[in-house]
């Protein structure tokens, strides 16, 4: 009876090693998590500096869209506010992944 209970006490033990590791090791990268190098206005696309095909990769502005952009920024010069492109379709969504830098 006693090498069973002492087989217990092992399995016991190894079973909370097993668990502790698992929490460690689970929430390492928390702890060492880098900072991105980049600010999510890094990550924008400049309207005033964009070509057709960078306008293009932009969600929710297709091939008409991205022409009619830079047409219209050859019109009327440089966009000083992201709100002068409220004209676009879907301008709410678009937004979010475009800036005005100043000059």
């Amino acid at each position: 009876m006693k090498v069973y209970e002492v087989l217990i006490e092992i399995q016991s033990i190894g079973i909370i090693v097993l668990i502790t590791l698992t929490l460690i090791f689970s929430y390492t990268p928390l702890l060492f998590k880098e900072k991105s190098k980049y600010s999510a206005d890094d990550l924008k696309i400049d309207v005033n500096k964009a070509d057709q095909t960078t306008l293009e990769k932009v969600p929710y502005i297709g091939e008409n869209t991205a022409s009619l952009i830079i047409q219209d920024r050859q019109i009327r010069g440089y966009y000083k506010s992201i709100e002068e492109l409220k004209w676009i379709r879907n301008f709410e969504k678009v937004k979010e992944y475009l800036k005005v830098q100043e000059r």
